[in-house]
């Protein structure tokens, strides 16, 4: 699967959050359907994700956050993002994987 092809997809037709609060805050409130974390994502933060949300896939690309965050049309480095609707992308089969 290409995941930047997948990811300007799931931009242009979904709903996707950025950033490690926000997608703390869709994990909690179970609006989550999959996480995504960039290679450098602080340990701490995935441990606590997969703590705190047990229920929710965690993956890990292989992109560090400002590869991530070009392949998402971002002008930032993006370290976490959460998908709450995939739109016309494939990023859900991602969680399955786990």
């Amino acid at each position: 699967m290409d995941i930047a092809r997948q990811l300007k997809q799931g931009v242009n037709t979904g709903d996707l959050v950025f950033g490690q609060r926000q997608t703390s805050v869709a994990c909690t409130s179970g609006e989550a359907k999959v996480v995504l974390v960039a290679a450098n994502c602080p340990e701490s933060f995935i441990n606590e994700l997969r703590t705190s949300s047990p229920n929710v896939p965690i993956h890990q690309v292989l992109m560090v956050n400002r590869q991530l965050g070009a392949a998402c049309g971002k002008p930032f480095p993006v370290s976490a993002l959460c998908v709450l609707d995939p739109g016309q992308s494939d990023l859900l089969q991602l969680g399955s994987n786990f």
